[in-house]
């Protein structure tokens, strides 16, 4: 693949992606948040990895930013704007779950080697399965809203709601903290 055929490949996903409003975006997008909400939450209270805490308002204004930018939007433009096509699904539903499930695939295995070489106090929270577990429900989800809606903010915005909430309310702020 050329430079010329990555850089349209990139102005067509992620230009293209981020153009699209959510707001055109049709309902069946949304379809897949509460079965992600409610498998979540039972994996993560049946775990223990999740519980309920909340963060000091102190420091809410600075970690909503730092929550958007990373992980929900770095992570969402690579792992749905990069690995999977922007029109896949005019290829036929087969396709569209395969680029979805690659890229779930990916983001998945980004977690523990993110923990393993970059962040050294997440090893113990990106290897549990638990973590990982709900990582892929998140993975399918995005990847899904995605492919649906065209539209990147969909899955960013899904991403950040899940990180802001399991950070604010549901004890992921220990990690947080640490980084």
């Amino acid at each position: 693949m050329g430079v010329s055929r990555v850089a349209e490949y990139l102005k067509t996903n992620l230009v293209e992606g981020f153009r699209t409003s959510p707001r055109r975006a049709p309902l069946e997008t949304w379809a897949l948040v509460p079965f992600y909400a409610a498998l979540s939450l039972a994996i993560g209270f049946g775990s223990g990895l999740l519980r309920v805490e909340f963060i000091s308002a102190k420091l809410a204004p600075l970690l909503l930013v730092t929550l958007f930018v990373f992980p929900s939007l770095l992570e969402e433009a690579f792992f749905r704007g990069v690995l999977i096509p922007r029109k896949t699904s005019e290829r036929g539903a087969a396709r569209s779950m395969l680029a979805i499930g690659w890229s779930t695939l990916l983001f998945v295995a980004w977690h523990p080697l993110n923990a393993l070489t970059i962040n050294p106090s997440a090893p113990a929270l990106f290897l549990d399965p638990a973590f990982l577990l709900i990582s892929a429900a998140l993975g399918i989800t995005c990847g899904y809203s995605y492919v649906v809606s065209k539209s990147l903010w969909v899955p960013v915005l899904i991403h950040w709601a899940t990180v802001v909430v399991w950070v604010f309310f549901l004890g992921g702020r220990n990690l947080v903290l640490e980084l």
